[in-house]
C-alpha cells in the first residue's frame, strides 16, 4: 500500500513557504503511483499528463505544457489527493487546467498562492467554456481546490467559494420549468431599461461611468469581462463591407501572435459602442499618463499637480510626502501620523536607514509595487498599461478615498460584477441601490455579466444568425456550445416554423444558403449524406474519399460543380468571372495571331470556359427555372480517371463458360461447380 500523510500547515510560515513544504513532502515522502515515478516528467504514463487545457492529444510541444510555476504544485496536489482518495480517472487535473489560465489572466503569473475569488470566478468561466456539459464537475473540483488552499494556509487570504456552475440539464426545456430557467438566465427588459436610462443620463461619478460603460459594451458584443478589461484604446475598428456599408467592431487581441479578433457591433448599437469607449478613455486619461511616465521615465518621480516642487534628492517633510503620494490628511489627524503610519513599512525602513525621505526614495517604492508583468497589462495580447482602455489609478472608482496620483490600478472581474448586485457582509452599494432602482416587487436587483452573453446569443438565434457566426462572435471553438446560450421559448420556435411557407421549402438548398445552414450532398441531388464543399460559384459534390480533385480551381469546367438558382451572390461572381474570362480570351486570341507558343491551347480553354460561364448565367437568370433549382452542366469531353477505368472494363471481352467447360472445371477442382 502506498504511503500517505496528513499535511499540517505551519502557522509561522507564509503561503509560499507552506506550498513549498507541501510540494517537498509529496515529492520525497509519498509513494503514490510507485517509487519509480518520474516526478520531473510532464507525462505520468497511465496516470495523467500536465498539459494546458485544450492541448492536442498528440504532438505535444513546450507551449502545450502547464506553466512551470504551477506544475510542481499540480503534481503534489494530484499525488496527495489520489493517495487519500484514489479514483480511476484523475479529475483533479481539471481544476488545475482551469485555474492556470485564470491566474495568468487575472494575476499575470501562474502562482497558486495568488488564488482569490476573482481568479476562481475566471476559472469557472474557463470551465464553462471548455468542458461544456461536464463543466459542473470541473467547477466542483475548483471548489475542492479552493477549500484545500484555504484550509492549508497556501493562499494569502482564505476564501469561501462555491461552484457557480449548475449540473447539466437540457437548456431548451418547455413548459413552466423552461420558462423559469430562461428568466433566470436572461436579464429582465425593465432592468435593461434602467441601465439604458442611467447610461443616457451620462452619470459623472467615476464608478457609475465605469459600470454603465462596461454594461453598454457587454450589450454591443458577447465578450467576457476579462476580454473587455484587456481592450486597448484603439479597440474601435471600422471598415467597409462588400456591400459598401460602413461597419464597426471591437478589436479583441488574440493570444500567441494571431493578431486581433473583431467582434462586430450591430448597427443600432454602433453609437452606443462609440460613446462607451469614449467614456472609458476619458476615465483612464490620467492613469495612462502615469503609466506612460513610469514606463519611459523610471528614474524620475511623476510630477503631478500636487507634487511638491523640490529636487529628486531633497529631504521631504511629512506634509510633502503626503502631497507627493496623494495621501489625504483628514481632520483630526496630522501629516506626520499619515506619512509615518505603522502600515507604511517601506517608508519607515528608509527613514530608519537614512534619516530622511526623498522623491527618489518614493519613486523606488512606487516602482516596486507595479503590477506583475509591467509594463504589459497582457503581454500575450500585446497590450501595455499605457495603451490600455482600463488603466486607472488606485482608488479611481472609490468615492470615499482620495485617488492616488502615482499608483496604478486596474479593475478586475469583481469590480464590475459586484456593482451589478448587492453584496452580503459589506456596506458597498450596487449601482441600482445608489440610484434607487428596484424590482417591481421591491426586492434588490442583481444581475451577472454572464447574463448579457446569454441575451446576445439568444437575440442572434432569434435573428437567424448562422451557428458558426454565433460561435465566432462569442469566441467559442465549438458551435455545439451555442445551445447552452439559446433561450428561445418553444412558442418562438413554433412561430418561426409557422412563418416559413412549407417545411419542404425550408429545407431546400436555396433556403439553407440564405439561412447560412449546411447544404448536404443529398440537397444537391448527389450521392451521399455529407456536407457539400462550398466553392466560389456554388457547391462541389465530389467524393474526395475516392480520388483527389482533378479540376482544382477550374470549377467552371467541372461536371461536379453545382449551382443553386436564386443565390444572387454566386451569380454576381459568375458574371465577374465571365468578364475576366472574356479579357483572357482576347489576349489569347492576340497571342495566336502573333504566333506565340501555347497560345492556341490557352485560347481553346478560355473559349470553353467562357461558353460554359455564359450558359450557366443564362440558366440562373432564366424565368423558366424556379428559384432553388439545382443546376449542373454536362461536359462529355471531361477527363475522369473513374470513367476511363469503367470504360476500359466494359470494353474487355467477357469469358463465356459453356456446359462442357463446366464439366472440365469440375474435374480439375475435384468437386461440384455450379
Amino acid at each position: 500500500m502506498a504511503e500517505i500523510f496528513q499535511f499540517v500547515p505551519k502557522a509561522e510560515l507564509d503561503a509560499m513557504a507552506n506550498v513549498a513544504e507541501f510540494v517537498r513532502r509529496c515529492r520525497e515522502d509519498l509513494t503514490v503511483f510507485g517509487n519509480k515515478l518520474d516526478w520531473n516528467g510532464w507525462n505520468w504514463k497511465g496516470v495523467v499528463n500536465y498539459t494546458k487545457i485544450g492541448a492536442p492529444s498528440r504532438g505535444i510541444k513546450p507551449e502545450h505544457l502547464l506553466d512551470e510555476e504551477i506544475q510542481s504544485f499540480a503534481k503534489a496536489y494530484i499525488r496527495y489527493q489520489q493517495g487519500h482518495n484514489p479514483t480511476k480517472n484523475i479529475q483533479e487535473i481539471k481544476a488545475i487546467r482551469c485555474i492556470e489560465p485564470a491566474l495568468i489572466k487575472v494575476k499575470g503569473v501562474a502562482d497558486i498562492t495568488k488564488v482569490d475569488v476573482s481568479v476562481l470566478d475566471e476559472a469557472a468561466v474557463v470551465a464553462r467554456e471548455q468542458y461544456g456539459s461536464s463543466g459542473y464537475h470541473a467547477g466542483a473540483h475548483l471548489e475542492k481546490l479552493s477549500k484545500f488552499l484555504s484550509d492549508n494556509g497556501m493562499i494569502k487570504s482564505p476564501v469561501i467559494w462555491k461552484n457557480p456552475i449548475p449540473r447539466y440539464e437540457d437548456r431548451n426545456r418547455t413548459g413552466e420549468k423552461g420558462r423559469a430557467h430562461r428568466e433566470k438566465r436572461l436579464p429582465k427588459d425593465y432592468q435593461l431599461d434602467y441601465m439604458a436610462e442611467m447610461f443616457a443620463n451620462d452619470l459623472q461619478e467615476a464608478r457609475d461611468r465605469f459600470t454603465t460603460s462596461m454594461f453598454a459594451l457587454g450589450m454591443c458584443a458577447p465578450g467576457r469581462v476579462s476580454e473587455f478589461q484587456d481592450l486597448s484604446i484603439d479597440c474601435v475598428h471600422e471598415e467597409i463591407d462588400r456591400k459598401g456599408v460602413s461597419r464597426l467592431g471591437l478589436r479583441f487581441y488574440a493570444g500567441k501572435g494571431f493578431g486581433a479578433d473583431i467582434k462586430w457591433v450591430s448597427s443600432p448599437f454602433v453609437s452606443i459602442a462609440r460613446e462607451a469607449v469614449s467614456r472609458l478613455m476619458e476615465l483612464s486619461v490620467e492613469g495612462r499618463k502615469l503609466a506612460s511616465w513610469l514606463e519611459t521615465q523610471p528614474d524620475k518621480f511623476y510630477r503631478h499637480e500636487r507634487c511638491p516642487d523640490v529636487g529628486e534628492d531633497e529631504p521631504l517633510s511629512a506634509e510633502q510626502i503626503c502631497q507627493a503620494m496623494g495621501w489625504v490628511v483628514r481632520d483630526g489627524k496630522s501629516a506626520m501620523s499619515v506619512a509615518f503610519n505603522p502600515s507604511k513599512k517601506k517608508i519607515l525602513a528608509i527613514r530608519h536607514a537614512k534619516g530622511s525621505i526623498t522623491l527618489r526614495d518614493l519613486n523606488k517604492i512606487i516602482h516596486a509595487e507595479l503590477p506583475v508583468g509591467w509594463p504589459w497589462k497582457n503581454k500575450e495580447r500585446g497590450v501595455k498599461y499605457s495603451d490600455a482602455l482600463l488603466c486607472l489609478r488606485k482608488n479611481e472608482l472609490h468615492g470615499n478615498r482620495g485617488v492616488s496620483p502615482v499608483q496604478l490600478w486596474t479593475p478586475d472581474n469583481a469590480t464590475f460584477t459586484y456593482d451589478l448586485g448587492p453584496r452580503k457582509g459589506t456596506n458597498q452599494k450596487s449601482i441600482w441601490q445608489r440610484h434607487g432602482y428596484k424590482n417591481p416587487d421591491g426586492s434588490e436587483i442583481k444581475l451577472t455579466s454572464h447574463q448579457l452573453r446569454h441575451l446576445l446569443n439568444t437575440v442572434a438565434q432569434r435573428g437567424d444568425l448562422g451557428q458558426l457566426d454565433i460561435a465566432m462572435w462569442s469566441g467559442r471553438s465549438n458551435i455545439h456550445q451555442n445551445r447552452t446560450y439559446n433561450h428561445m421559448s418553444e412558442y418562438e420556435v413554433l412561430d418561426k416554423v409557422k412563418g416559413v411557407p412549407g417545411l419542404v421549402a425550408m429545407m431546400g438548398p436555396l433556403d439553407k444558403v440564405k439561412s447560412h445552414m449546411p447544404v448536404t450532398l443529398e440537397d444537391l441531388d448527389a450521392i451521399g449524406e455529407g456536407i457539400a464543399h462550398v466553392t466560389e460559384y456554388g457547391f462541389c459534390v465530389h467524393d474526395f474519399s475516392m480520388v483527389p480533385c482533378q479540376k482544382h480551381r477550374d470549377c467552371i469546367n467541372c461536371t461536379e460543380q453545382v449551382c443553386v438558382k436564386g443565390d444572387e451572390e454566386k451569380l454576381a461572381r459568375l458574371k465577374m468571372q465571365r468578364d475576366m474570362t472574356q479579357a483572357q480570351l482576347d489576349k489569347a486570341e492576340s497571342g495566336v495571331a502573333e504566333g506565340f507558343y501555347g497560345a492556341g491551347r490557352w485560347y481553346e480553354h478560355q473559349k470553353q470556359t467562357l461558353t460554359r460561364t455564359i450558359e450557366l448565367i443564362q440558366l440562373l437568370e432564366s424565368d423558366d427555372i424556379e428559384d432553388g433549382a439545382v443546376i449542373r452542366l454536362r461536359n462529355d469531353s471531361e477527363f475522369s480517371p473513374l470513367r476511363r477505368e469503367i470504360a476500359a472494363k466494359e470494353s474487355q471481352p467477357r469469358l463465356g463458360v459453356g456446359s462442357a467447360d463446366k464439366e472440365e472445371m469440375r474435374a480439375l477442382l475435384g468437386g461440384d461447380f455450379g
